[in-house]
This record gives C-alpha cells, sequence and structure tokens, in this order.
C-alpha cells in the first residue's frame, strides 16, 4: 500500500516575501508590509472559496463545515492583526526584522559547516512557517492580547518544519523582550520541553546554533549589545549530561586519560557554530565551580574573542548560577522543582522577568501515567509564573493527536487553536497539501506474515532478503544505483518492547546470518555475484543504552554505505519514533503491531525523508490476535490511518493521580512562588494561616478548576487536607523544636523532611516523585 506524501510547499511558496535575506536585510519595510499583506490574502481568498462550496454540500454537513471554517476565519484574522502589529510598532518590526536574520545566519551557517554554498535567496520560510509566526506574535508578546491564553498547536506531518516554526517565534520574543524591558529582559525567557532525553539532546544542539547566531547579533545591535549574553542550556537528567561541576570535570579527565567516549555525556562535541571537533582539554573550561564549553578556531566567530566561550551550558549548577534564555528540559526534570531550590532561578532572579513562553514539543506523548501526573506538575508552574507576574503563552506540535482539546484542557487549563486549521478537504488545508502517487512517489507499507513461523523466528527470512536485496536489484552501472543502495542499505527495525529488541538481537545472529548465507549459495549456484555482506554490523537504540552507546549509534547512522563505520541494521524501540532524523535512512521493519496507530505513523515516518521514497515492512505474528487483525485489514487500514489515531488519555485531577503529585504541585507553588519560604530549611515556616499561603493555595485552587470543573471541588478538599497535614506537621516541629527541612538526607537524623523518596529509610511526610514516569526504581541485568 502506497501512503502519499504531504507537502508544504504548496502555491505560492515562491513568494518573495518568503525569503529570509528579503526580510531581514530589505531597507524598504513598507514593500515588506505590503507584500505580507498580499500573502495573508491569499489565504483569504482560498478561505472565501471553501466557504463558497458549503452551499453545495449536503444539509447535514453544513453544520460542521461552517465550524471549520470559522476555524480558519480565526485564523486570518490572527495572522492579519500580526501584520498589522509590524507596521504599527516599530519594535516589533525590528524585533521581526532581527529573527529572520538569525534564522538566515543560522541556515548559512549550517550549510558552510557542510561545506555546502548557496544562494541567500534560497534560505526561505515555508509558507505555514510565516504563517504561522504571523498569527501567534501579537498574543505571544502582548500579556494582554485575547488570544494569550489560548494553547497554538502546530499540528503538522513528521519532517514539515515544525521545528522551524517555533524556533523563528523564539528568536522574535527574545529580541523582543530585550528591546521593550532593556532592564529586566535578561533570565530565562522560554521553557522548550520534551518528553524523550534523546530528542532533548538532539533538539539542544540544533537550537544551540540558532542560539549562536542570535547572540553574535546581539553584540553588533547598539540597543542590545550591553544587556546579558542570549544563551542557552539543557536541563536533563544525569544519565544525559552532568548536573554537578565535578560531574563535568571527571569527565574531562577520563577524555584526557584516553576515554574519547566520556566526552558524549557532555552532549557537544562540535563548536555548534564553526563546526571544529571538540578537543580536551582546551575546549572544555571545568573547575570546582564553573562549566564552559570553548571553541578556540580563531576563523569561529566565537573563537576570535576572548577564550572563545560559547553560550551554551548542559551542566545543572551552572545554569543555576547563570539562567539561559532558551532552558530545553525533559519534563520529567520538572519534577525536582519540589526538591531544589535553586531551580528557582529559571523563574525571574536579579530584577529579571518570569519566563514567557512555554512551548511542549510532542505533545501526543503526554498522555497516559506521564500525563496525568504532568498535569499535576504543569498546574504547579503555572501557578508560579502567574504569582510572579506573567501569563505565559503556551505553544505545542505534534503530528498525530487524536482529541487535543480536553488533552490541553486538562493538562494546560486553557483552550485550544490548531495552526493549520484543516480545510474541507482532509488532502488541503491551503498550507499542507497531499501530493498526488503521479506527481511524487509516497512510502509504501509491504505486510508480511510467516504462517509458519513462531514470533522468535518469523523476522529472519525478511530481515536477510532485505539485507541482499540491494545488492541484488541495484545492479552494478543501473543509474543512481549509488543513491538507491545508500538509501535502503541501513534496516531500521522498531520494536514496541526491550523484551523484542533481545529476541531480535538474538534472530540476526543466527538465524538471519543462517538465511543470508543460504541465499548466497543460491546465487553462487547460478553464477551470479555474491552477496557481501554474509554478517550485519548491528547497533542498538533503546532507553537502556547509555547516552554515550546512543550518541554513537547516531554518529554511525549518517555515515554513507562505503564507510567501515556504517551499519546495516539497528534494532530500535519507541525512542526513535520521535527523535530519528536521519536523511539517508529509506527502509524499515516494524516488527509486530505497535500498541498505538499514532505510534506506528510516527516511528515509520523516519524512513524515506529525503529524495528516495521510504519502505516499511510490517511483520506480523501468527500468535497475535492485534497483528492477524491488522494483516487482514491492511489495505483499508493504511488507506485512511490518521482516522486510526487514537483519543490521548490524560486524568491529572482523579484520586489517583491526585494522591501521587498533588502534594508535589502545593510544594512547588508555595516554594517558589516568591522568596519566603523557598530555601530547604523553611519547609518548618508554614503556616495555613498566613497571607501568602492562602494566595498562593487559592490561585492553585482556582488553576486547577480552570483544567477539570467537574472535579473541582474534590480537587480544592484535597488541597487543604495537604495544607492541614503539612501545618500540623511544622506546628508540631515547632513544639518539639526539629528542624523540618522538604528534603534531607539518610545520614541526617536530627531534622524531620517533609519529602522523601520511596526508597528512603528514613521517611517524611509525603513520598514524593524524582521523576514523572516511574514510582519504583528499576535494575537492569547485564551479563558479565
Amino acid at each position: 500500500m502506497e501512503v502519499p506524501q504531504v507537502t508544504a510547499d504548496v502555491a505560492g511558496d515562491d513568494n518573495r516575501v518568503l525569503g529570509l535575506a528579503y526580510l531581514a536585510e530589505s531597507e524598504t519595510t513598507a514593500e515588506i508590509f505590503k507584500e505580507l499583506d498580499q500573502f495573508v490574502e491569499k489565504y483569504a481568498a482560498w478561505v472565501h472559496a471553501q466557504n463558497t462550496q458549503i452551499n453545495e454540500l449536503e444539509p447535514d454537513e453544513r453544520a460542521a463545515a461552517k465550524r471549520i471554517t470559522a476555524r480558519m476565519e480565526t485564523a486570518l484574522e490572527r495572522m492579519r492583526r500580526g501584520v498589522v502589529l509590524l507596521r504599527s510598532n516599530h519594535l516589533a518590526a525590528e524585533s521581526f526584522k532581527l529573527a529572520n536574520q538569525t534564522m538566515l545566519d543560522q541556515m548559512r551557517q549550517a550549510d558552510h559547516v557542510r561545506g555546502k554554498r548557496r544562494d541567500d535567496n534560497d534560505y526561505r520560510w515555508r509558507p505555514f512557517q510565516l504563517a504561522f509566526l504571523l498569527a501567534v506574535m501579537e498574543s505571544a508578546i502582548q500579556e494582554d492580547d485575547d488570544y494569550r491564553e489560548i494553547v497554538d498547536l502546530i499540528w503538522f506531518p513528521t519532517g514539515g518544519g515544525k521545528t522551524e516554526a517555533y524556533l523563528g517565534l523564539i528568536a522574535f520574543l527574545i529580541v523582543w523582550r530585550r528591546l521593550t524591558n532593556p532592564a529586566s529582559g535578561g533570565g530565562t525567557t522560554v521553557l522548550m520541553r520534551y518528553t524523550l532525553r534523546l530528542l532533548t539532546a538532539q533538539q539542544f544542539q540544533r537550537a544551540t546554533r540558532m542560539i549562536c547566531a542570535l547572540e553574535l547579533i546581539r553584540r553588533r545591535v547598539p540597543k542590545l549589545k550591553n544587556g546579558a549574553p542570549i544563551t542557552i542550556g539543557m536541563w536533563v537528567g544525569s544519565a544525559t549530561s552532568p548536573n554537578r561541576f565535578e560531574d563535568a570535570m571527571k569527565y574531562v579527565a577520563q577524555a584526557s586519560n584516553g576515554n574519547a567516549g566520556a566526552l558524549r555525556s557532555l552532549v557537544l562535541e562540535n563548536c555548534p557554530w564553526c563546526g571544529t571537533p571538540f578537543a580536551v582539554p582546551e575546549n572544555y573550561a571545568a573547575t570546582e565551580t564553573e562549566f564552559h564549553f570553548c571553541c578556540v578556531n580563531k576563523a569561529c566567530d566565537f573563537g576570535q574573542q576572548g577564550q572563545g566561550v560559547l553560550p551554551c551550558n548542559v551542566v545543572d549548577e551552572a545554569l543555576y548560577d547563570e539562567p539561559p534564555t532558551l532552558l530545553i528540559a525533559t519534563i520529567d526534570k520538572f519534577a525536582r522543582l519540589a526538591w531544589d531550590e535553586r531551580a528557582n532561578a529559571f523563574f525571574g532572579v536579579s530584577g529579571n522577568r518570569p519566563p514567557e513562553l512555554v512551548i511542549q514539543d510532542e505533545l501526543h506523548l503526554i498522555a497516559g501515567a506521564l500525563g496525568s501526573v504532568a498535569g499535576l506538575y504543569e498546574a504547579a508552574l503555572d501557578t508560579v509564573l502567574k504569582a510572579r507576574g506573567i501569563r505565559p503563552k503556551y505553544i505545542a506540535s505534534t503530528a498525530t493527536i487524536r482529541m487535543a482539546e480536553q488533552q490541553v484542557e486538562r493538562l494546560y487549563g486553557r483552550r485550544l487553536a490548531v495552526f493549520p486549521p484543516p480545510g474541507l478537504s482532509c488532502d488541503d488545508s491551503f498550507f499542507a497539501r497531499t501530493v498526488p502517487l503521479d506527481k511524487r512517489p509516497g512510502r509504501m507499507y509491504v505486510g508480511y506474515l510467516a504462517p509458519m513461523l513462531d514470533r522468535q523466528h518469523c523476522m529472519a527470512p525478511l530481515a536477510a532478503a532485505l539485507l541482499a536485496a540491494p545488492e541484488v536489484i541495484f545492479e552494478v552501472g543501473q543509474e543512481d544505483r549509488a543513491e538507491l543502495l545508500d538509501a535502503w542499505w541501513t534496516q531500521v527495525v522498531y520494536h514496541g518492547s526491550l523484551k523484542g529488541v533481545g529476541n531480535s538481537h538474538n534472530a540476526f545472529n543466527i538465524d538471519v546470518r543462517d538465511v543470508v548465507r543460504r541465499l548466497n549459495e543460491e546465487r553462487k549456484q547460478e553464477a551470479k555475484e555474491p552477496i557481501t555482506r554474509l554478517a550485519a554490523r548491528i547497533a542498538q537504540l533503546t532507553s537502556i543504552s547509555s547516552a554515550e552507546e546512543n550518541a554513537k549509534t547516531f554518529s554511525r547512522l549518517e555515515k554513507l554505505r562505503d564507510n567501515p563505520e556504517c551499519l546495516d541494521t539497528v534494532l530500535a524501540t519507541n525512542m526513535v519514533s520521535v527523535g530519528l532524523d536521519v536523511a539517508r535512512l529509506a527502509l524499515m521493519i516494524v516488527n509486530g503491531q505497535p500498541l498505538t496507530t499514532a505510534e506506528y505513523i510516527q516511528a515509520s515516518s523516519r524512513v524515506g525523508r529525503s529524495e528516495v521514497p521510504g519502505l516499511v515492512f510490517a511483520n506480523y505474528y501468527r500468535d497475535q490476535a492485534r497483528s492477524l487483525s491488522h494483516y487482514e485489514s491492511f489495505r483499508p487500514y493504511h488507506e485512511a490511518f490518521y482516522r486510526f489515531v487514537e483519543p490521548t488519555s490524560v486524568t491529572p485531577y482523579t484520586y489517583q493521580a491526585r494522591t501521587r503529585a498533588l502534594h508535589a504541585a502545593l510544594v512547588i507553588a508555595i516554594r517558589h512562588a516568591d522568596h519566603y519560604l523557598r530555601s530547604n530549611d523553611k519547609a518548618g515556616k508554614f503556616s495555613s494561616a498566613h497571607d501568602y499561603v492562602k494566595k498562593i493555595v487559592e490561585a492553585l485552587k482556582q488553576r486547577c478548576k480552570q483544567a477539570d470543573p467537574q472535579r473541582a471541588a474534590e480537587t480544592a478538599s484535597h488541597i487543604d487536607l495537604l495544607v492541614e497535614q503539612w501545618h500540623a506537621e511544622a506546628a508540631h516541629c515547632h513544639v518539639a523544636k526539629i528542624q523540618l527541612n522538604y528534603q534531607a538526607p539518610d545520614k541526617d537524623k536530627a531534622a524531620n523532611r517533609l519529602l522523601h523518596n520511596h526508597d528512603d529509610q528514613i521517611k517524611g511526610l509525603w513520598p514524593t516523585l524524582q521523576s514523572m514516569r516511574n514510582v519504583e526504581n528499576t535494575g537492569l541485568l547485564k551479563p558479565l
């Protein structure tokens, strides 16, 4: 079954106003505004045409059609207001210009690092990206805007350019904040969260080049150059980056002693601006009190100045000392807010404003148990920011989601606006259109079922055939042979569980190798060219692999077929469904039908992202009812599989979810909304009669009510109970003359603690999560 591709390159994408160089460098702003008007009016004409089609519909379809076109009209109005803002506010126009210059510079620099040269006119916005920026810019910078409380969701297929859309918005907001608030525009401006540490590290590297470009602009623009540096930080767990200065020193020391893999724990191995590989110790300034990345390449814009300090960091302690302008984090890390007072640095210190924009990528992953817990922490974060005087703007993105309105309401207590809004036809939203198969090949899906083989052995014939196929099909001398061989050389084998990865690893080492050897013998008998790869070069991409191992595997995936480091097979779990973006890959085996359609679409979209179309084999199990059902309905399922995307389930205000995390939300709100009860030794100063406590508790109740009005009363009662428990514990400790801390190590037997880990020997008042995913620690067994 061939599934057509969706393109963002739509009619009008040759418009001059989409050019980054034109928007950034043109001196005739009046002409730019005129062309922006024309760009918006093209969409207006299309919306008008959609409205005229309503009368041609059946009477029972017209009500739904009018709701669809009403959403288009709203998006159109917001785009027009964006152009009016640029025309009427010179600081907004200047911010827009510098944001475009930032995106141009970072794209140009990325090509320079790859050894490519392109004309500046080739660097362009996709139409939906510019439209999105126009539509949301007013609500992003004006707190009293009608759409400030709306969550704007970018809903676009994978590979369509969602990341660039909100990176442009980030650049615009940062410049605006610096221009309009010279004295208080520093500090953390944007919070960007991801659900997977692998994706977080990748997007950090991607966004760092944009921040480097913006920082260089700040240094040369008179109105900005006296402000604090524009920086980026990655705030994740210790498995991905060092949390302490001493950890960073340890990794640098290990690298100095010959362990090159230790540098992967520091995330960056090359200068994000010039691409120069880092060496030890000159590129890492690591001491007991600080850590910096440095570029010593004198040809680099950063290496030319001082010690070449780069505007990026990955060490928690460094981020607390100097809060980054853009903070990229895993959503799990926000569970640390209840435990660590130092994270307060991200909410506006030293006279700086709190963060104004919160971005959640891959919204569909904030579901189930994770989403239910995250919703409570989100209520606390929102309460803190509002108590500090900011109504944050929320942006989200996804490629696969259903019933997003309810999910957004439960998570953020806000209404939702999807961009681009769908059209009357599912194949056309003006900014995204389905490409007919006769104009461009789609992604080919093939269902495979071996009825005589069990699930441990059924994949071996398929995988062996796909290993042999490129050399067999593409003969020497064939046109485009090298490109096609490379695209279909590395097969990604996707699994729904870690157990499946283990089974496949055994199969590739034994069964697949035997089948390839047998195929080769058959070719010899037919006097044909032998198959060269009798044994596959295998690697894994899973959550149990270390950050160092995963980084190495990602690097090897970029290697072309003739490189000795090139992989033949990658065994992966859902870690890659949103974190794998390697253009050369075009072949995948989905080993067993994934549990959800969203996961299936996301995973299979990882291949075929370049000119060579993707080929996806779904390996179905004979002894699994779900696999057999999908095999039997293979064609109708793939003809409209977006229709089968499951609704996301988020229930943060059920009793079970509240029991796990509502007390943590209360602690975060009380602890970070002001300095009064922030430090670790202030937990015992809590009093339910204090005006500050009353104010924050009421604000938290209201925020919870916004998210789930039906459970507002029981949630408020639960919060009151938690307040009473905290008050009673503080009063008891005061009478007994015992120190009450928020947390204390097991070795500290003199103080009581409010919070404790599940495995702590000395218990506190409330068991509290360190991560939003698991209550209990897991153990991994490895053979010696």
